[in-house]
């Protein structure tokens, strides 16, 4: 048992390193680089991906439902979309709002960057506006948890283990895997965020850029595949 659970959380870490699972979290988090924003999004992330195999798990192996041959197909397809739409997004989101960032220094304190927007709004509607991706990200890891080779890493080792118990235990461990990757991921993307802010304006603006290009091209590549 324990060979296998320690199986689960290997595979639940290689698999959040995965191509289009990086790119998503990675172009989403630019729109305020920073390390809050990145290890936020990426756990929550992580939370949405795990919940959505484990609602796929307890459906075959607690419950005896099928999951519809093609489920996996649509969402991959749903996945290139999602990518298309980031790259569309992040190119608006620079074009029209005019996002930009201001590096400080301030006394006694490290120094960081600010990110800005020329919008109106109150406080209380910026604060809904990340509430909202946050749903945004548990979302959009519910997406990936159900598409792309998360049956082949999970589900299929699984379907070996006798007990449906340790079928669930194994997608459990399996999601912490997963869980611990992306939190190391969004850390790390976070730091190299602040560090590209120092740079100044015109990389941040550049590097944004880049992402969007990655995450459109990337999701219609995703796309030709699905048809």
């Amino acid at each position: 048992m324990l060979a296998v659970l320690g199986l689960a959380f290997g595979l639940g870490m290689l698999h959040a390193l995965d191509a289009d699972h990086i790119m998503t979290v990675s172009s989403i988090s630019s729109a305020r680089p920073g390390w809050r924003t990145s290890l936020g999004f990426c756990a929550r992330w992580a939370v949405g991906h795990a919940l959505s195999l484990w609602f796929i798990g307890a459906g075959v192996y607690l419950f005896g439902l099928a999951i519809p041959v093609r489920l996996s197909h649509y969402a991959d397809a749903a996945v290139g979309v999602v990518l298309v739409a980031i790259g569309v997004w992040l190119v608006w989101d620079l074009k029209v709002r005019g996002a930009h960032a201001h590096f400080h220094r301030h006394d006694g304190l490290p120094a960081h960057a600010h990110w800005h927007r020329h919008e109106s709004g109150s406080a209380e509607s910026h604060r809904q506006d990340e509430h909202r991706h946050g749903h945004g990200a548990v979302l959009v890891g519910m997406l990936h948890g159900t598409a792309g080779s998360a049956p082949l890493l999970a589900l299929i080792p699984i379907s070996h283990l006798g007990s449906a118990w340790l079928a669930m235990g194994y997608l459990i461990v399996f999601g912490i895997g997963t869980l611990t990757a992306m939190v190391a991921f969004g850390f790390l993307l976070g730091g190299a965020y602040e560090r590209i802010a120092r740079w100044g304006g015109r990389v941040v603006h550049a590097t944004r850029m880049a992402m969007a290009a990655s995450a459109g091209l990337f999701g219609v590549y995703l796309l030709y595949g699905a048809v």
